[in-house]
């Protein structure tokens, strides 16, 4: 660790939680340099998903006035949440390092479609369920797919339960992010104690990004919502492009 590094990673933890505040997607932002760095991408992985945890955490507390009238419906989504963050906790940790360097690209081209099209996604799924719920089975369903990719590989989960909740529940947006909010706690306190405990994990970037991610997420709620969406959002999927084209050079050579 030296003073580069370290404020890298502090430019990352800020860009990161900014952007998570106005767009979402700052992992595409602080996996990278996490590598950049120097940790290895299995390690980087481990590490980020402990390191956005609290953030987690924060915005599922901060968003309780729109979760608490719908409270059964997230007491139910515990133990959907909680099994596929397990099981995604559990399928990173025995993944080979070699096989997840060979796959990173496409998780992160994957991560990146999706901050293009989630305002789309939302808006079609939206429309789609006809201001109706649909069966529980449904949404669970959705939480169950999204909470085990996002335990797997955090980018862009945000996005994703968004758009399965959106589908399977017809409330305004501010209780939908609630709810996302939720199961991404729920995602957060599970992989940080598996990660914690079981991966190999980078502590000190752990101690550098968890409080520039805060800082990034609470100057992102202060002034970045002042600016346009969509140019941040598209300027994130341009860099997003071109880290998939460049890891992916990387996993050929």
């Amino acid at each position: 660790m030296n003073l580069l590094e370290v404020s890298l990673l502090v430019l990352a933890g800020l860009l990161g939680g900014g952007l998570n505040a106005v767009a979402g997607g700052g992992s595409l932002i602080t996996y990278p340099t996490l590598m950049a760095v120097g940790v290895p991408a299995l390690q980087a992985n481990a590490t980020n998903g402990i390191a956005v945890a609290p953030a987690y955490a924060a915005a599922a507390v901060g968003s309780r006035e729109n979760l608490l009238p719908q409270k059964r419906r997230a007491l139910l989504l515990i133990p959907t949440a909680l099994a596929a963050s397990v099981c995604g906790a559990l399928l990173l940790l025995n993944t080979p390092h070699s096989v997840f360097e060979a796959i990173v690209p496409f998780l992160v081209l994957a991560a990146t479609l999706l901050m293009a099209v989630g305002p789309w996604i939302n808006r079609r799924v939206t429309a789609l369920n006809g201001g109706r719920d649909l069966h529980p089975a449904a949404l669970h369903a959705g939480v169950f797919a999204g909470c085990l990719y996002g335990s797997y590989f955090n980018a862009a989960l945000g996005l994703i339960l968004m758009a399965v909740i959106a589908m399977g529940v017809s409330e305004k947006l501010a209780k939908i992010g609630a709810l996302k909010n939720f199961c991404t706690m729920i995602v957060g306190v599970v992989t940080s104690v598996v990660y914690g405990v079981w991966a190999d994990v980078a502590w000190w970037a752990i101690g550098v990004l968890v409080p520039a991610t805060f800082l990034g997420g609470y100057i992102g709620a202060r002034i970045f919502q002042r600016l346009p969406e969509r140019p941040l959002r598209w300027a994130v999927v341009l860099y997003g492009l071109v880290l998939s084209g460049v890891l992916l050079v990387r996993s050929l050579q």
